[in-house]
């Protein structure tokens, strides 16, 4: 026989082989399994009642979705599948069914915006990557609140309105942190190059890092540096040529190889485009100049 106990959103749970199992309890209402939705239950600004539960809280699942907005104090999460990390004011945490998981304050209480949901439409969003388990830096501005207030209110029409309100929040979520993943692969793809400017990177070698197709690479490169791929790639191996010229004593047709240009008059003509200047003036230039 399980072992009940209260959790600290007043739902019977269970334990479970590596701790316990928050259940979910009640009935969704007819209009909400017709929408495939159910806010279940939401908050404000709770506030835990010492610091440091985060030591206290046990590994435990939902049967059900959770979000937290951490909205002052400070805390610490802990997921099986990513370890444990520092939250921060204005994180957002997200909770996904039968996900092991612990969160709580550490120094000061934690202080959180909150709403906890299911139905076969959060279900089909996690099957496509919509939701997923994880925090993510969401901002101070208290979005969930408009969607707990109008989830407070009983009448039908009320709370399918908190519903979609919901359900546009998860969608614009999903879409930030997929924007924040490709800037940090465009950032990765930088680092790739200018640790190798020697290398005459494709479209297609720099999409297959990023496991991204290259028209979503070309897209995405244009919006972060305002270049194209080839068109960045060109000019950081003709700055790298700048830099070299006037800071060694090598051969016109040496820094050229450096920078992967096999032929130095096919070298001489691209630097004079975007230079000037050929190569051979731009150094002399500099060292009249000093």
């Amino acid at each position: 026989m399980d072992k009940k106990q209260t959790n600290d959103d007043k739902k019977p749970i269970k334990v479970f082989q590596n701790g316990t199992q928050h259940r979910l309890v009640g009935k969704m209402p007819d209009f909400c399994c017709k929408y495939g939705l159910w806010i279940i239950n939401a908050s404000e600004q709770y506030r835990e009642f010492d610091s440091g539960y985060y030591w206290k809280c046990p590994i435990r699942q939902f049967e059900f979705y959770s979000i937290s907005h951490l909205i002052g104090g400070s805390g610490r999460l802990w997921l099986q599948e990513s370890g444990e990390q520092n939250l921060r004011i204005g994180e957002l945490v997200i909770i996904t069914p039968g996900t092991s998981n612990k969160y709580g304050g550490l120094e000061l209480p934690y202080i959180e915006d909150s709403i906890r949901f299911c139905g076969p439409l959060a279900d089909m969003m996690t099957a496509a990557g919509i939701i997923t388990s994880g925090a993510f830096m969401l901002g101070t501005t208290r979005v969930l609140l408009p969607i707990i207030r109008q989830a407070n209110n009983p009448a039908r029409d009320v709370q399918i309105r908190a519903n979609l309100m919901l359900q546009n929040l998860l969608t614009e979520l999903h879409l930030k942190k997929r924007e924040s993943l490709y800037k940090n692969k465009v950032e990765d793809l930088i680092n790739l190059i200018q640790n190798d400017l020697q290398h005459w990177w494709t479209v297609e070698e720099l999409a297959e890092q990023a496991s991204i197709s290259t028209e979503s690479l070309r897209k995405r490169f244009l919006e972060y540096t305002g270049m194209l791929p080839k068109a960045y790639i060109e000019e950081s191996k003709l700055r790298g040529c700048c830099e070299l010229l006037i800071s060694s004593n090598l051969s016109i047709r040496e820094v050229a190889k450096r920078f992967g240009y096999s032929d130095p008059y096919h070298f001489s003509r691209r630097f004079k485009i975007r230079m000037g200047v050929s190569p051979e003036i731009y150094r002399q230039q500099y060292v009249y100049a000093q």
